[in-house]
């Protein structure tokens, strides 16, 4: 009887435990439930943005390529290559506009955010190479000595992953002496080690090397990438520049040119273009003081120049290298001041293997939930990863 009275009392005192311990856990149950409902509403949303961003033209189904371009161009946002048969070909025209600076014109993110439905909500668009390529700890500013002595270049997967074995070719394109006028190129191949690490040299560089500009072209498999790093005193700063359909584009401001002084009045002239995609290097312009002056004078704080390349839409390179003649200071006892060759790499971010830096909000995202989803895309025949990132704004 005893002992089954105490049976009685510990089945009672464990329903009660059990009990307490379940009202207890109820409430974090449906706050995990309604957190898990909310994520997957927001992930579907997330999905349902990208497609229509991805498989959609937009309208105009050329909206992207329009000379005289604004917000107002755009009437239905889609980055789509219009007429193409294939799923997930985007525009390079339209990808473009994403891109703050593109002086021929960029599409405002608000306006864009309306366009997609998103009011209540806040995005980040990125378009980044299918693996990363890092030069000297990401530093893309190497001196003559580190090409000399040996440049190291580090090779991963976007999560990090070294990738072993990859084909790494460069092509450096430099120019020599204070006056030199003439662009000489060297070419080296090699793979990289189990840690995806290769080191670049070339011993043979004449020591009066004065700006070059070494582009990495880097294959897996059947991937390729292409980026670029250049010497201290390139004029990365000093232009924006653009490729829209077959236009090429240039806006420099004067002040940030090297050269300016009143003698010579600022005169420069584009004196050769080099094409750079995935197959090399190679001369596309040469151009002159008579028919390719970037400015001349005084009387505005913005030049331009601009000039149509049947083409080049097609031919589609990844970037563009353009030399420019500038004037150097004029000496003392000089009737006339001496001139030299000045680089820069152009559309950015493109000569960085990258297409779209970053298009929307990148810090909105802190502290809020968030998704993030990724989708292969090709952009004039190269593999490029989509990164979108959605969040509900508090």
């Amino acid at each position: 009887m005893a002992g089954s009275l105490y049976d009685h009392l510990l089945a009672i005192v464990l329903v009660g435990a059990i009990f307490s311990a379940a009202v207890a856990a109820l409430p974090n149950i449906g706050y995990i439930s309604l957190l898990s409902v909310d994520q997957q509403q927001l992930r579907n949303l997330a999905l349902d943005t990208l497609k229509t961003i991805l498989l959609d033209a937009g309208y105009p189904t050329d909206w992207g390529s329009y000379e005289n371009f604004s917000n107002s161009t755009v009437q239905r946002f889609g980055l789509a290559l219009d007429d193409d048969s294939s799923f997930y070909v985007l525009d390079q025209d339209k990808v473009s506009r994403l891109v703050i600076g593109n002086p021929a014109g960029h599409v405002g993110y608000e306006a864009i955010r309306a366009k997609l439905n998103l009011e209540g909500y806040g995005f980040n668009l990125r378009i980044v190479p299918p693996f990363n390529v890092s030069i000297n700890n990401n530093d893309p500013s190497i001196t003559l000595a580190n090409l000399t002595n040996g440049v190291e270049v580090l090779v991963r997967h976007n999560d990090g992953r070294p990738i072993p074995n990859a084909n790494v070719e460069t092509t450096i394109m430099y120019v020599k002496g204070k006056d030199s006028e003439q662009l000489y190129t060297a070419k080296n191949r090699t793979r990289t080690d189990a840690l995806g690490k290769c080191i670049i040299k070339d011993s043979s560089l004449p020591i009066d090397v004065r700006y070059f500009v070494v582009v990495f072209k880097v294959t897996v498999a059947d991937l390729t990438t292409v980026t670029a790093s250049y010497t201290q005193g390139l004029h990365q700063d000093v232009v924006t520049a653009s490729i829209v359909g077959d236009n090429i584009t240039l806006q420099i401001p004067r002040r940030a040119m090297p050269g300016e002084n009143n003698n010579t009045k600022g005169e420069r002239w584009i004196e050769q273009i080099t094409y750079v995609d995935e197959n090399g290097a190679w001369t596309y312009y040469e151009g002159s003081h008579t028919e390719d002056p970037i400015n001349y004078g005084s009387g505005s704080d913005k030049y331009i120049w601009s000039r149509e390349f049947p083409g080049l839409s097609s031919d589609a390179p990844m970037f563009l290298i353009f030399t420019i003649s500038v004037p150097l200071k004029q000496e003392k006892g000089e009737t006339k001041p001496g001139r030299q060759l000045v680089f820069f790499l152009g559309p950015n971010p493109n000569w960085m293997g990258v297409r779209v830096q970053s298009y929307g909000d990148p810090s909105g995202s802190r502290g809020a939930t968030s998704v993030k989803i990724q989708r292969n895309v090709i952009i004039a025949g190269m593999t490029y990863i989509v990164e979108f990132t959605l969040w509900k704004q508090r």
